[in-house]
């Protein structure tokens, strides 16, 4: 199952009006814990779990409190403080040692399902949306932000009193375009497609052999990287170039400077980046959008599936303004 919310609400939207919903919301964490206030995730009557507001080690007892808020249909306020000896996050066990409260509020047709079916457009239109969540009453407004993938902390609270609301930003699906589509590029579209990412394939030789080696959520375009649609090179976050053949990969690197991807990949030694940005008549210096080749994090391997994990990983962190370090360098070796 994909956690990001716009796949949560997916599955909610068909099953709206079957069941009684709440939804579940981060407001506040202190020290270490496993999702930042800002994250959403929806429960009900039935048992249905979607979207995770923890590592999965409060969903049970949340959809516990959840049930209540059903039965009751009143807001709820619930705080997992893994210091507290006596509080319901020690007696599950949990280790992390931090705090997080977690707002849970009915969601149905009455609060007008807390705008969630609004911020389904917005995303399914590859726009981000700025949330906001009553505290204290259940409500909730839409609209529409710019997107950024970076922020570690998509939350906070805001107000006072009665007036009290969530702010948080709901981003899209990331969205990675892959120009070209030799067999090496199949595990880099199926491994976005299991991180939940859109992904539009790029070449013009397309044929349903080709087609077939893809998974079936990729979109496919048979067309040049210069004859992408405008609404593709808007939309897209990242883009890898991948034709194996110079001249291909010249116009696309030169197309893409019109996107407003946050990040470009080329295939290939350095030396070949600079025969391609020669041919597509680009000085290094003058690029709107830097081009990284090669492409990816020096993660070792070479078989297709290593590449694209290196790529991916590399994309991913480059989106999310991180610095693709390891988090403990424990076996890092010089």
């Amino acid at each position: 199952m994909v956690m990001h919310f716009q796949h949560t609400l997916a599955t909610w939207l068909p099953l709206k009006d079957q069941h009684q919903w709440v939804l579940g919301a981060v407001i506040r964490t202190s020290g270490s814990v496993y999702r930042k206030a800002g994250a959403l995730m929806l429960l009900s009557d039935a048992g249905h779990q979607l979207g995770l507001l923890s590592g999965g080690c409060l969903e049970g007892d949340l959809l516990l409190q959840a049930r209540k808020v059903c039965a009751l249909r009143g807001s709820r306020r619930v705080i997992y403080d893994a210091s507290d000896e006596g509080g319901i996050a020690w007696r599950l066990g949990i280790g992390c040692g931090g705090l997080a409260e977690i707002l849970l509020q009915p969601c149905d047709a009455d609060n007008h399902y807390l705008q969630l079916e609004q911020v389904a457009q917005r995303l399914a239109g590859g726009d981000a949306c700025d949330y906001r969540l009553g505290v204290h009453t259940p409500w909730a407004q839409c609209t529409a932000a710019a997107k950024d993938f970076s922020l570690r902390t998509a939350g906070c609270l805001m107000g006072e009193g009665e007036e009290q609301y969530l702010r948080t930003l709901i981003n899209p699906l990331p969205h990675l375009v892959v120009c070209g589509s030799g067999m090496d590029m199949v595990p880099l579209c199926e491994l976005a497609c299991v991180m939940g990412w859109r992904v539009t394939l790029v070449d013009h030789r397309f044929n349903a052999q080709k087609q077939a080696r893809f998974p079936q959520d990729v979109n496919c375009l048979a067309v040049t990287a210069d004859a992408l649609p405008p609404q593709v090179l808007q939309n897209a976050d990242a883009a890898v170039v991948a034709y194996h053949n110079m001249q291909l990969d010249a116009a696309a690197v030169a197309a893409l400077q019109a996107s407003r991807c946050r990040y470009l990949g080329l295939l290939g030694p350095e030396r070949r980046k600079q025969e391609v940005l020669a041919l597509a008549g680009l000085r290094q210096a003058d690029l709107r959008l830097a081009v990284a080749g090669p492409a990816g994090l020096a993660l070792g391997g070479d078989l297709p599936e290593s590449v694209a994990l290196s790529m991916l990983a590399e994309i991913h962190a480059v989106l999310h303004g991180s610095s693709g370090q390891s988090l403990s360098p424990v076996y890092l070796r010089n």
